[in-house]
């Protein structure tokens, strides 16, 4: 259900929701075309189709139009579907795949695939002797079980006030019935626009998303989301008590485990390659019944 508000902006904006979320669905119809298209293309006994999203995005849930800039479960998590020959059909992952297990993906790809394999000078095959921080997912390499990963986004805004509704460090405007270029155009009366912010500055985050296969004990911190801000404002969210991330639960947390759940954020940032993140699986050291 879309978010309910008072006010013209929460009227407009409503309509402008539910009408974006149709017209997404009918794009859909031209996307399935055009990739039918690129098959029919492309020899696909040696072509590698990796086919995702940057991101989920938000029809109203937490009260929000129409967006995508927020660490909650809606937007970061989107489908990844990979057709290639070194892809059997009808196989699936089973454990978490990031968007940086991309590149090395494409890459081990690229030097399974490729005719030359003569050695380059520095020993690796055409320099494909790479560091990732993600890994590579071709069936059959090696792949470390993961149970938690970083989440960052930078916000943006104005450098400057440019009118009542985009102000300095915000990204607004104002929308009306020319939003859509084609029809089925915005239905709002000619001459009637509403303030729409999307983003501002402040809305930069750092979270650790835990998903661990060991869900057993409430107390273990095995799924649950952490996010810190710049401001200094924290959120958690247990999504074993709490699975549509509704109360944040920073503020209950006792000292100790806060204190470690930040200590685990700035060596996320701070980690380099696959190996040295890999620190984050181990899972929290301090339990909430040894803190109570």
């Amino acid at each position: 259900e879309t978010c309910k508000s008072s006010g013209i902006n929460a009227e407009y904006g409503e309509l402008y929701n539910n009408q974006g979320w149709q017209r997404r669905l009918s794009s859909l119809q031209t996307i399935d075309k055009g990739f039918l298209r690129i098959l029919k293309s492309v020899n696909q006994a040696n072509t590698t189709i990796v086919f995702t999203s940057d991101n989920g995005f938000l029809f109203g849930q937490f009260g929000m139009f129409m967006d995508k800039r927020q660490p909650y479960e809606v937007t970061i998590r989107v489908p990844m579907f990979v057709s290639g020959p070194l892809f059997p059909k009808g196989t699936s992952v089973g454990g978490i795949v990031l968007n940086i297990d991309i590149a090395p993906t494409v890459v081990d790809v690229a030097k399974q695939l490729t005719e030359d394999k003569t050695p380059d000078e520095e020993g690796g095959i055409h320099g494909y002797e790479l560091a990732f921080d993600g890994q590579s997912l071709v069936p059959g390499s090696t792949q470390q079980s993961r149970s938690s990963f970083v989440i960052e986004y930078n916000g943006e805004g104005n450098d400057q006030d440019k009118d009542d509704c985009s102000r300095k460090d915000m990204r607004c405007w104002y929308k009306d019935s020319t939003v859509w270029a084609t029809p089925p155009h915005f239905d709002i009366p000619k001459g009637e626009k509403f303030c729409f912010c999307e983003d501002s500055r402040n809305n930069t985050f750092i979270c650790e998303r835990r998903i661990s296969a060991q869900l057993t004990l409430e107390d273990d911190f095995s799924d649950f989301l952490h996010c810190h801000f710049p401001s200094g404002f924290s959120e958690f969210y247990d999504l074993h008590q709490d699975p549509f991330q509704e109360k944040n639960g920073w503020g209950d947390l006792p000292e100790e485990v806060r204190f470690e759940l930040m200590g685990r954020l700035e060596w996320g940032v701070r980690c380099r390659g696959l190996e040295e993140c890999s620190v984050l699986n181990r899972g929290l050291q301090t339990k909430l019944n040894e803190t109570v």
